[in-house]
């Protein structure tokens, strides 16, 4: 069983009791703007290391909610792409968010905003109080202080970064929220959100120490990779309150940290590449940290398999089953096209790990999808037959969400080298190629003219078949879209989608590329409740 610092497993009772103590001292319990019912007195907590552990725990916490990365933020929000889609076209409820059919009455985006920002007021919370602590300068205790402390930085950070990705610039706080504080902020600009987010993510990597964690806590190594992903982001485009998607004139500087972190995360030797694409989702729904590859990811319990705690993954986005069977339940509301499954070269061995083309019936057999009903086609990185734990609830499961895993960093490499020079370099090659490799069951440290790229692309060439990588290497995994965004090309890839779609059957059930709107769905709306309560914020384009 793997070690964990969710609620519900190691550190059980004293964490829950943390938590409640946290919505407390940290004051807005509900949301940026609203005003504090209560303060705990913060000054009587921080006097221990276990305390300051506790702490830090409580901001990872919020990262394991239904309104963030149990659900929303790694499943929902990911789609509609050019690869996948909640199935239905309904749009007056949840399938509405995936749809691009939302309002800025959301309660599922209003959660995410509270969730988020109740994260990051416990960490400036930990930043604040960890170096006034006495034990800080110590030796021995202040190096477990500073790693802490370098969690919390890591954590504002993320959660900024989320902020941003979702809802572009946003209120930027840096201190513990108390009573009697105006939480009345104007929104800072989506450059100015990811500049912090920069600031922190550095900060952070100073502070932590060398090499793996044995736990779901992030190490050194990971903060580089995972600010290499924020670089991108932020040398991407992104949709201005001008209603233009636009690129920041500095962003080769961003695509520079992009690299340089990238490179320094593989000559760490940190983290490699599991040999078998298969294996490395096997160990997640077999609830094992792969040793190799997971670089982040977030812990999910509940020891009666309910909410909080649980998440949905491996029961929203895998293949159907009937409720009867021993394996348990599926709803598998996110699908997949079958032009997706056809777009895998022969041979490559994530297609059939990747695309699952077949549901569990209630006496548990596995019935193929008929040609007609194609449309059924779902992710399979998580299915139920993966799942070894006695199902506890039908809606939910423990099974982590992987941030980051190494796959990820090598084709981030690869495109900022290939940015960066104006076409691919050996260095970009060589980071593609060891994704590709073990994609066809071959070593990746060796040459292997049968799979690698061939030799002389254009960086245009180069970069298509990176998009391409990406999909089939990291399909929903909860980046797809964003992906498509910080390309500028999200709203042409929906519409060249839905086109394909409909000449493949003109009754396919795919609307986003209709729905989707430029200059308008690249952000989702600041949530209505947010706006009426501060009066600095206003709405994103076109809401």
């Amino acid at each position: 069983m793997r070690t964990t610092f969710n609620i519900y497993r190691n550190n059980g009772l004293k964490l829950l009791i943390v938590i409640a103590l946290l919505a407390n001292f940290t004051a807005c319990k509900k949301a940026l703007t609203e005003e504090p019912k209560s303060v705990f007195n913060a000054e009587k907590f921080f006097n221990s290391v276990d305390e300051a552990d506790l702490a830090t725990l409580g901001v990872y916490q919020s990262m394991c909610n239904q309104n963030t990365l149990a659900f929303y933020a790694s499943i929902l929000y990911e789609n509609d792409n050019d690869i996948a889609q909640v199935r239905d076209v309904v749009t007056s409820d949840f399938r509405g968010v995936a749809h691009y059919a939302i309002t800025s009455e959301s309660i599922y985006t209003q959660g995410t905003w509270q969730t988020y920002y109740e994260g990051i007021n416990r960490a400036n919370l930990v930043i604040e109080k960890i170096p006034q602590m006495a034990s800080f300068n110590q030796e021995g205790q202040g190096k477990t202080l500073n790693r802490y402390l370098g969690e919390a930085k890591f954590l504002r950070g993320y959660y900024y970064a989320e902020l941003v990705r979702l809802f572009g610039g946003v209120p930027i706080k840096l201190t513990p929220t108390r009573s009697g504080d105006d939480l009345r902020l104007a929104k800072a600009t989506t450059d100015e959100v990811y500049q912090q987010v920069i600031k922190d993510m550095t900060e952070a990597i100073a502070l932590l120490p060398e090499g793996k964690t044995s736990d779901e806590r992030i190490s050194k190594v990971a903060v580089k990779g995972m600010l290499a992903r924020i670089a991108l982001f932020a040398g991407g485009f992104s949709l201005r309150q001008n209603g233009k998607m636009e690129q920041p004139s500095n962003y080769k500087e961003l695509y520079q940290i992009a690299q340089k972190q990238s490179k320094e995360v593989m000559e760490s030797g940190v983290y490699t590449l599991n040999p078998s694409f298969e294996q490395f989702f096997r160990n997640q729904c077999q609830l094992k940290i792969d040793p190799n590859e997971s670089m982040f990811e977030v812990a999910f319990y509940n020891l009666a398999g309910a909410t909080p705690g649980s998440s949905v993954i491996g029961q929203w986005n895998a293949p159907a089953v009937a409720a009867s069977t021993t394996l348990g339940r599926t709803n598998s509301y996110v699908k997949t096209t079958p032009l997706f499954r056809n777009s895998f070269l022969a041979g490559d061995l994530r297609r059939d790990i990747a695309v699952s083309t077949y549901q569990i019936n209630a006496a548990g057999q596995a019935v193929e999808y008929t040609a007609a009903q194609d449309q059924n086609y779902a992710p399979g990185k998580w299915r139920r037959e993966y799942q070894l734990q006695p199902i506890k609830d039908l809606n939910n499961t423990d099974i982590n969400y992987v941030v980051l895993r190494y796959a990820d960093v090598l084709l981030m490499r690869a495109e900022a080298e290939n940015e960066l020079n104006e076409g691919p370099n050996a260095a970009a090659y060589e980071a593609i190629n060891m994704v590709r490799r073990r994609a066809f069951g071959k070593p990746v440290n060796t040459v292997d003219p049968t799979v690698d790229l061939p030799a002389g692309l254009s960086k245009a060439e180069f970069f298509e078949r990176l998009k391409n990588e990406r999909a089939w290497e990291l399909c929903f995994e909860g980046l797809r879209k964003y992906d498509l965004l910080r390309w500028n090309i999200l709203g042409s890839s929906l519409r060249a989608t839905e086109t394909a779609l409909k000449t493949y059957r003109s009754t396919y059930p795919y609307i986003a590329g209709t729905m989707f709107k430029e200059g308008k769905h690249e952000l989702y709306p600041i949530p209505l409740r947010e706006i009426d309560l501060n009066k600095k914020l206003f709405q994103n384009p076109n809401y």
